[in-house]
């Protein structure tokens, strides 16, 4: 079938304003209805240009960690060399500033056989650097700046100066030789290459979590990249994922005469360094929606199998040993069918069972403002109403972490009824602390139905306030070093710490 389309009026009869009464004629259908099928182009993205650019860096650096046994990853000089490639030009130099006030050069790419790099150093030091201001290199409002010079041929060529440090720590690197129509001369190879060059210092040349940092700072500065770029995050952000293992760390009944681990709370952590995969939230975080749920579900299924694992590893199968895991989520997780689905997947396949599973809405990101691109007209009444069907579908108990620090507020802990709060460590540092405690205990208590649970983070041995003086107001949950560090098993306390645990408790020490 081939569509045809009638209009009604006549563009000669249409007046201005009578605009709004113009109405389409109805879609005729009439013939072969692929015959419409017209391609479509996306709006074209400023970044698009500079995706080429991106790849071969990647890709020497890649080529380069492959085939290098005893890589310096505080030598400066590889990282050029892969830039004067990849940006196809002469000679790329840093320079630095001594205490003298002077510019010095630090380091330089392998010069190329053919040129003459002296010149190149020569022409800047008399030609280009007197006539440029430190201002004007350091400008926080751009990424570099260039100067032409007309070469020996009578070719105008461009040095190029991208700030890497400030004053007065102040490193610059110096490119030589972009020709002047180049679209490589724009603020988006400065903030590629100062990219570039820090994340290969940071992440010891590792390809992915440089590439993944370039992209990250393009999308902290321009706010947004091209739909390729997007997506090649989004697959670097799933691998980074896959490698995350997970750790647990113990909650505390504080109790001297009842001492026991209550519960445990599921933490990331990076396989390389065993601390937490900040990257990886800070990622989720910038990005939106996409990958905070991505990691969310990943995080669920993970941690849940990774605690049936260990349980069985330490013994304790039995349900009256099983004691509750917590598990962190994102409020816009919550909201969405996709993760729903993915919980009631969890406890349908009995790795976990729903008594036995409490998930931990985190108070540093805001309550989603939008459902479906609509702006909710209440959001605290909307969330509440999602985490409902949570509680009544699957039976799951929630917990707020983070309370005192984010977005937490006594209307959102008054208003969502959780079965846990978790106050953070940071409330211990403000005098009276113990005031900021009873108020959140008098608070959950005026739910006689279901008061939650109270629980004190962060507690060590440098926590300003004794676990004696914690029972003596009312705390009967803690959790930190003090208890135990995060590990990839599950225990019982031993006699020993349980002995320590019960004399501090005891005695105010």
């Amino acid at each position: 079938m081939v569509l045809s389309m009638t209009f009604t009026p006549k563009l000669e009869d249409i007046q201005y304003n009578n605009l709004k009464e113009v109405k389409l004629g109805r879609v005729q259908p009439s013939g072969d209805i692929y015959n419409l099928e017209l391609p479509i182009f996306q709006l074209r993205s400023f970044l698009e240009p500079y995706e080429t650019l991106l790849g071969n860096l990647i890709q020497q650096l890649t080529d380069l960690v492959n085939h290098s046994l005893n890589l310096n990853f505080d030598n400066a000089h590889h990282i050029l060399n892969i830039i004067r490639q990849t940006s196809e030009v002469d000679f790329v130099f840093i320079l630095g500033i001594e205490q003298q006030d002077n510019w010095y050069v630090k380091s330089h790419s392998k010069p190329d056989p053919n040129l003459d790099h002296n010149f190149y150093f020569n022409t800047f030091n008399s030609h280009i650097l007197p006539t440029i201001s430190r201002l004007a290199i350091f400008n926080p409002g751009y990424h570099g700046i260039y100067r032409l010079h007309e070469d020996k041929n009578g070719e105008s060529r461009a040095f190029v100066l991208i700030p890497l440090k400030s004053l007065p720590e102040a490193e610059v690197i110096v490119v030589c030789g972009i020709p002047q129509d180049s679209y490589l001369l724009g603020d988006i190879y400065g903030r590629i290459l100062s990219s570039f060059y820090h994340a290969c210092h940071k992440f010891s040349y590792n390809p992915a979590l440089v590439e993944a940092a370039i992209l990250d700072d393009l999308k902290k500065d321009f706010g947004f990249v091209a739909a390729n770029l997007y997506e090649r995050r989004f697959q670097l952000f799933c691998e980074r994922l896959q490698r995350m293992i997970v750790y647990f760390e113990p909650v505390l009944h504080l109790d001297a005469d009842e001492l026991f681990i209550s519960s445990w709370e599921a933490l990331a952590r990076d396989p390389d360094t065993l601390t937490a995969p900040v990257d990886l939230f800070q990622a989720a975080e910038m990005w939106g929606p996409r990958f905070t749920i991505e990691l969310d579900q990943y995080f669920l299924r993970t941690a849940t199998y990774s605690y049936q694992e260990a349980r069985k590893k330490s013994q304790q199968n039995r349900s009256k040993d099983i004691v509750p895991l917590s598990v962190n989520v994102y409020p816009e997780s919550l909201i969405r069918t996709a993760y729903f689905q993915t919980v009631r997947q969890v406890l349908q396949e009995k790795t976990i069972t729903s008594r036995n599973l409490i998930l931990e809405i985190s108070e540093k990101t805001e309550i989603p403002q939008f459902n479906d691109g609509v702006r909710l007209n209440s959001p605290l009444r909307f969330f509440k109403h999602k985490l409902l069907e949570y509680v009544k579908q699957l039976h799951i108990r929630f917990a707020i972490d983070d309370f005192g620090v984010g977005y937490a507020s006594v209307s959102r802990l008054a208003g969502l009824n959780p079965s846990h709060v978790k106050i953070d460590r940071n409330i211990l540092d403000h005098q009276p602390c113990d005031i900021i405690i009873r108020f959140v205990h008098e608070l959950v208590g005026a739910n006689n139905l279901n008061p939650s649970n109270v629980i004190v983070e962060g507690i060590d041995e440098t926590t300003p306030i004794s676990l004696h003086r914690l029972q003596e107001i009312g705390v009967k949950y803690i959790q930190g070093h003090i208890v135990g560090k995060p590990s990839p098993e599950i225990y019982r306390l031993s006699k020993e710490k349980y002995d320590d645990l019960r004399r501090m408790i005891l005695e105010d020490v």
